[in-house]
């Protein structure tokens, strides 16, 4: 008994690896056969498949080369020219002898207004073709090196006292600020998406859309009547974005090359200033009381200015 069945349970444990070496050819052999068959049938095409998948460019090397063969830079002069309004100045947190010339609150001071000056610099643009537009479209982007503009008052505020009396009639003898309260700087990058209804023409209009991002930075308020004490008065100034609209004409020149006049108009901003910490000397009045705190003064600008620019380019 004993032996009959230790033969058996033998003959059971050949018949059952017999089997299992069986099934795991058959799923070797099916996985192989199912790859190949993906691949194209044969070990000869999956080699020839990986020799076209390691040869094909892949995204990146395809998008570089898209903008190797399809993008522009042209370098000039860029000149910002300034023609926004202004608010009144309006005085925020007057205190003592202020209040008493300005009022509490809020008060505007009638004719007068803030703005920028204009400046002229180096401006480069670089330029992509979109695909599929046959060189029609093209996106754009505008950089300049920062620009230091000085932040001015205008109208009434340049030669004539703010605050000439107090509410009483009393004299103040605070003087004129003049025209510069202080400077900034800008470095306002612009996005615009370009229109060429011809491109195979030496002359090539074209007409433009987009956005700048009027981005300042690096305030300096260095007016004497409102460092009189030294008191360090801040410019702070809002950082909207503009809208764009463009317009030029590309010159071709050979080898590539050509000239561009451009104009770009900037505006649809509202930039918000304010000088804080303001304290000026009435020389009739703080002998005995002291600096004047005159606290805030502020105004909101309708940004417009038109950018003008000629320049220099090449075709890549």
């Amino acid at each position: 008994m004993n032996q009959d069945t230790t033969s058996r349970r033998r003959l059971l444990g050949k018949r059952a690896a017999a089997v299992i070496l069986a099934g795991t050819s058959l799923l070797v052999a099916g996985s192989a056969l199912a790859q190949g068959q993906m691949r194209g049938d044969g070990a000869d095409n999956s080699g020839s498949d990986k020799f076209k998948a390691e040869s094909e460019p892949g995204f990146f090397a395809k998008s570089f080369d898209y903008v190797k063969h399809n993008s522009y830079f042209r370098i000039g002069v860029l000149h910002l020219q300034y023609y926004g309004t202004s608010s009144p100045l309006r005085v925020e947190n007057a205190q003592g002898l202020a209040a008493q010339a300005f009022g509490p609150g809020k008060s505007e001071i009638a004719h007068t207004g803030s703005s920028t000056g204009n400046t002229t610099t180096l401006g480069g643009t670089y330029g992509l073709y979109l695909p599929l537009t046959g060189h029609h479209l093209a996106m754009e982007v505008t950089l300049a090196p920062p620009l230091k503009l000085d932040f001015e008052v205008s109208k009434n505020a340049i030669d004539e006292s703010l605050s000439p009396t107090t509410k009483n009639g009393i004299p103040t003898g605070v003087p004129p600020l003049g025209r510069s309260i202080g400077t900034l700087k800008t470095l306002p990058p612009n996005f615009t998406i370009v229109y060429r209804p011809w491109v195979d023409t030496i002359i090539q209009p074209y007409i433009g859309v987009g956005a700048m991002y009027l981005y300042t930075y690096d305030t300096d308020v260095s007016n004497t009547v409102l460092n009189a004490y030294g008191n360090e008065p801040t410019l702070n100034l809002t950082k909207p974005v503009a809208c764009v609209g463009q317009l030029g004409a590309d010159f071709q020149l050979p080898n590539n090359m050509f000239i561009t006049a451009d104009v770009k108009y900037v505006g649809c901003a509202t930039v918000e200033a304010k000088v804080n910490n303001i304290v000026v000397n009435s020389p009739t009045l703080s002998p005995t009381v002291g600096p004047i705190d005159v606290g805030t003064v502020s105004s909101s600008n309708d940004f417009k200015a038109v950018l003008y620019q000629f320049s220099f380019g090449m075709h890549f």
